[in-house]
C-alpha cells in the first residue's frame, strides 16, 4: 500500500476519525490498484495455479459484481496459505501461526489479529450491510449484505497483505536470519557516495517527451532504439518471444516482479507457448517516475493460429544490482518488465 495514504489513514484513526480512515484504504484499492498488485503476486510461485481465478475476480470488481469477487478472492486466500503452512492449515484455520521474521504484514500483531477478525463465528443469518468480510458469514450463507465495495476491498488487502508472508515460506525466511558482517570503512564510503549520486541523479531527473514515429521507432529491431532505455528493454522482449526464446524473454523481467529465476523460463514458456507474435506498434511511452516507464503498444498475434489484436500497457522499472528500484541512469542499473504476461 502507498505510504502516504496508509499514514494519511493512521493520522485520521489516532483523531478519532475513524470512518474517514477506513474510507481512505478502502477507496485506494481501485480497480487499477487491485490489478497492479495482482500483477505483484506473480512473484508467488504457489498463487500462479490461482491467478486465472484471481483476474476473473478482478473483472467482477471493476464490474462492482462483489457478491461474485469476494467469495472467490477468501477461497484463494485460504487455499494459498493451506498450501504454504508448514502445517497445512488455511488462512483462516484456528490457531494459525502466520509470523515471519522482519515482516510488518507478518508481525506477531499483524496478520494473526487479521485472522480472528476475519474467522469470526456468525450463528445468524442477516441482511445487514457488513463492512467486514467474514468468512463464515459469507461462505456459509449468513452475512447476506456483505456485495459491497468495502467488503471486496478489504477482501484485496487481506490478500495483498499475504503476499510478503508468503514470499517468505517460498523463500525459508521465515525465521531470523544470521547478522551479516559489520561493512568495513571503504563500503561504508562507498555506500555514501553512492547515494549522494543517486540523490543527484533523482534531483536532475525529469520525464522525457519522446513519441513513438517521431523520436524512436514505432516497431523495428531493437538496436534502432537507444541503449539503456525502457523501450530497448521491451523490443529485445517482443524480438525474443518472435524467435521463441523463451530464456532470454525471462531475463527481460524485472526480478523482483517476475518468476524466480530458476523457473522463469518455464513460466514463460506456459504464457507463450501458444502465441505466435507477428508484429507490434509502440503507441506510447511515457515515463511515470524516475525508475518507471509504461508504454502503450499495439500487438497482433496468433493463439493456436487465430489471429488476434490487442492493446497492452507495459510497465517497465529499472532496477539496480540488488533488484531495487534505481534511477534512470545509474551505473549498473537495468530495465525489466513489470507486466510480461499477455492476456
Amino acid at each position: 500500500m502507498d505510504l502516504g495514504v496508509a499514514e494519511s489513514a493512521v493520522k485520521k484513526a489516532d483523531a478519532g476519525d475513524l470512518d474517514g480512515a477506513e474510507a481512505d484504504l478502502v477507496n485506494y484499492y481501485s480497480p487499477e490498484k487491485v490489478k497492479w498488485h495482482l500483477m505483484t503476486m506473480r512473484a508467488v510461485r504457489a498463487f500462479s495455479t490461482r491467478m486465472r481465478l484471481a483476474e476473473k475476480g478482478l473483472e467482477d470488481y471493476e464490474a462492482e459484481r462483489y457478491h461474485a469477487c469476494v467469495p472467490v478472492v477468501l477461497a484463494l486466500m485460504d487455499g494459498l496459505v493451506n498450501d504454504l503452512h508448514q502445517q497445512r492449515k488455511g488462512f483462516f484455520a484456528k490457531d494459525v501461526d502466520l509470523e515471519a521474521w522482519d515482516s510488518i504484514a507478518a508481525h506477531s500483531k499483524g496478520l494473526g489479529k487479521l485472522t480472528k477478525v476475519l474467522r469470526e463465528g456468525r450463528y445468524k443469518t442477516t441482511t445487514d450491510l457488513i463492512t467486514i468480510p467474514y468468512r463464515n458469514g459469507i461462505l456459509h450463507g449468513r452475512d447476506i449484505g456483505y456485495d459491497n465495495r468495502m467488503v471486496a476491498a478489504k477482501t484485496w488487502a487481506t490478500l495483498f497483505a499475504v503476499q510478503d508472508w508468503a514470499i517468505r515460506v517460498e523463500q525459508g525466511l521465515l525465521e531470523a536470519q544470521p547478522e551479516d558482517p559489520s561493512p568495513s570503512w571503504h563500503e561504508v564510503l562507498k555506500n555514501i557516495r553512492e547515494n549522494e549520486e543517486d540523490k543527484i541523479r533523482l534531483q536532475q531527473w525529469e520525464p522525457r517527451q519522446i513519441q513513438p514515429s517521431r523520436d524512436v521507432p514505432a516497431s523495428g529491431a531493437p538496436d534502432t532504439y537507444p541503449k539503456g532505455t525502457p523501450e530497448r528493454k521491451l523490443t529485445e522482449y517482443l524480438d525474443y518471444w518472435k524467435k521463441r526464446n523463451f530464456g532470454f524473454m525471462a531475463r527481460c523481467i524485472a526480478p523482483i516482479f517476475g518468476p524466480p529465476s530458476k523457473i522463469a523460463p518455464a513460466r514463460v514458456r506456459e504464457e507463450f507457448e501458444y502465441k505466435k507474435l507477428i508484429s507490434f506498434e509502440l503507441k506510447e511511452i511515457r515515463d511515470e517516475a524516475a525508475a518507471i516507464t509504461v508504454i502503450n503498444t499495439k500487438i497482433q498475434f496468433e493463439v493456436d493460429g487465430q489471429p488476434t489484436e490487442t492493446q497492452f500497457v507495459f510497465r517497465l522499472v529499472n532496477s539496480d544490482e540488488n533488484g531495487q528500484p534505481a534511477t534512470r541512469g545509474k551505473p549498473g542499473s537495468e530495465w525489466g518488465l513489470v507486466f510480461w504476461a499477455i492476456s
